[in-house]
């Protein structure tokens, strides 16, 4: 009988679409140049370039990177973990990214998981100390066959602190994306 129910409750919500995400539409404009509050960082992405050669970082033969210049706060009382700051910035509706840097696998651009790395020297990021600013440098990797983009489809995420259902630790969850934008995309500059 409860079997039944729920196949019944769940047929219903399928049928108004109440098990889908929601809308991005519902997110806020993403501007390029103004701090948006994403908890746990305020992000301002700055701009967005494309090349191959990423010098001592890396080069790539089967493609390109794609970079996001974000400067991004951490606004939280505690470091906050690489995995939340790759979370905070993602690429929507490229084609040809790859999963992660060096990675096989072409996932959607939602899915893929960024480098991160301080633009000042190229070192990347582990965690993010509280109340520090850096400009970071968010990379993922594109597949040539794909054409170059003149512009990004850019989102930020934002994440809740609260306890885990699974233990008693507090952390980072509950990603939503909060704002969406429109980057240009011009070819990085070579510097000697």
């Amino acid at each position: 009988m409860i079997l039944m129910a729920g196949a019944v409750v769940l047929l219903v919500s399928g049928l108004f679409g109440g098990l889908r995400d929601a809308p991005v539409e519902a997110a806020e404009p993403l501007v390029v140049g103004s701090p948006h509050e994403a908890a746990p960082f305020t992000l301002t992405v700055e701009r967005a370039r494309w090349t191959s050669d990423l010098g001592e970082i890396g080069k790539t033969e089967r493609g390109r990177y794609l970079i996001v210049i974000v400067t991004v706060r951490t606004d939280a009382d505690r470091s906050v973990d690489l995995s939340i700051l790759q979370q905070a910035v993602a690429l929507q509706n490229v084609a040809g990214v790859y999963k992660a840097m060096d990675g096989d696998k072409i996932v959607a651009s939602e899915k893929a998981k960024p480098a991160v790395h301080v633009l000042a020297d190229g070192t990347r990021m582990s965690a993010l100390p509280p109340g520090l600013t850096y400009e970071l440098a968010y990379v993922w990797e594109q597949n040539g066959s794909e054409p170059v983009p003149t512009e990004l489809s850019v989102a930020s995420r934002a994440h809740t602190w609260r306890q885990s259902s699974l233990d008693d630790q507090m952390n980072w969850f509950d990603e939503t994306i909060d704002a969406v934008g429109t980057v240009p995309v011009t070819e990085a500059k070579a510097t000697s």
